[in-house]
């Protein structure tokens, strides 16, 4: 026989979610507005999504049988973290892999339920890698409400929430929605880097930080490089603005008083920017795992750091820079070039690296560069 709802509940607060709660496995209006979205093509290059529009806007089509969504936060609020000496990295980041331990969280809560008399292989879930609109069901549960910057915020907890969800069989009570909502504020709007928060509710992922420095696989729009500051891996800009951040308990815990899940990284100790310009494939396979920061990819992190150091505009940064120009990778030497009109903006490297360049998209990128600072 199946548990309770609250014994349901107890046992994943204790698995180590801060937030449970039941709902509707599918995602209802929501639906509608991200099959709108992806008409507009506001998820970039993000391809994944349009492919699985169908289930993710109908999961019975690929998990029949569920009826209830378990919908599960963990709190990671904290201090800002940034790479040695500067590069500011996203919370969510900055310590060991989300995918992992929330994963292992997710998965120990399954089979403590099977334990417990669910039937065994009648849940699905996960963590940031099964195809549901994570956010709606987490409002629609009442975890939080909907916010401005599309993000959910927990009344109680704040914005820095971890998601994941367990599909099932059972017909769990449905929770209400959650109390709150932004009024007002337009915080998160006004303080976007970028402008992408295009509307309340709606991000345009072509924009956000959090896409370009992450998602994105090709060269960051040069209209978006100077605005992308000091932002090295994602930006959370628009949750540090929130009225509701001070909600979250985890705020003032720093290092190893911090849930173990949520110390630092070693990297963010050990790597500065330069280092990360001249990141190998050896030192990327052995020094870069068990961290969510491999997602953007060895390339997308150079090219991250590239821009960040252009945009900090320390001189002591050129000798890398000018390394870069010759650089295998035409990513890295495209916005290596950029950096270096940044800091540099007559510099004669530039004009030798257009003389040898074949890529030509990177030679567009150094010819800009070269006309704009003339």
């Amino acid at each position: 026989m199946a548990p309770a709802a609250e014994r349901i509940r107890e046992l994943a607060f204790d698995c180590g979610f801060d937030l449970v709660r039941f709902g509707p496995v599918d995602p209802g209006p929501f639906g509608q507005h991200f099959l709108s979205w992806l008409e507009k093509g506001r998820h970039g290059e993000m391809q994944y999504l349009a492919d699985n529009r169908e289930r993710i806007v109908e999961p019975q089509t690929w998990r029949q049988g569920v009826r209830s969504a378990i919908t599960l936060a963990v709190d990671y609020g904290g201090p800002p973290a940034q790479l040695d000496g500067g590069g500011q990295v996203a919370r969510y980041a900055s310590g060991r892999d989300y995918h992992r331990w929330l994963r292992d969280r997710v998965y120990k809560l399954r089979t403590t339920l099977e334990q417990e008399g669910v039937p065994y292989g009648s849940m699905n879930g996960g963590a940031d890698a099964v195809p549901v609109l994570e956010r709606a069901l987490a409002v629609r549960s009442g975890i939080g409400f909907l916010a401005k910057s599309a993000m959910v915020i927990s009344p109680t907890h704040g914005p820095y929430l971890q998601l994941a969800e367990l599909l099932t069989g059972m017909d769990l009570p449905p929770d209400g929605p959650s109390p709150g909502s932004c009024g007002t504020c337009t915080a998160c709007i006004d303080a976007c880097p970028t402008q992408a928060i295009v509307a309340p509710h709606e991000v345009d992922a072509r924009r956000c930080l959090s896409y370009t420095t992450i998602e994105l696989r090709g060269p960051i729009p040069r209209d978006l490089r100077a605005k992308q500051g000091d932002h090295f891996f994602g930006c959370d800009v628009c949750l540090e603005v929130c009225p509701f951040t001070k909600r979250s308990s985890l705020l003032p815990r720093t290092g190893g008083d911090r849930p173990r899940d949520l110390q630092p990284h070693r990297l963010l100790a050990t790597w500065t920017l330069v280092d990360v310009l001249e990141l190998d494939a050896a030192e990327y396979q052995a020094e870069w795992t068990g961290t969510a920061m491999r997602r953007a990819t060895q390339s997308g992190l150079r090219r991250n750091a590239a821009v960040v150091l252009g945009n900090l505009g320390d001189p002591s940064a050129l000798p890398a820079l000018e390394r870069a120009l010759a650089d295998n990778d035409p990513l890295v030497r495209g916005h290596a070039a950029w950096a270096i009109g940044r800091i540099a903006p007559r510099h004669a490297s530039l004009d030798r690296a257009l003389s040898r360049e074949v890529d030509a998209t990177v030679r567009n990128d150094i010819a800009s560069t070269i006309d704009e600072n003339r």
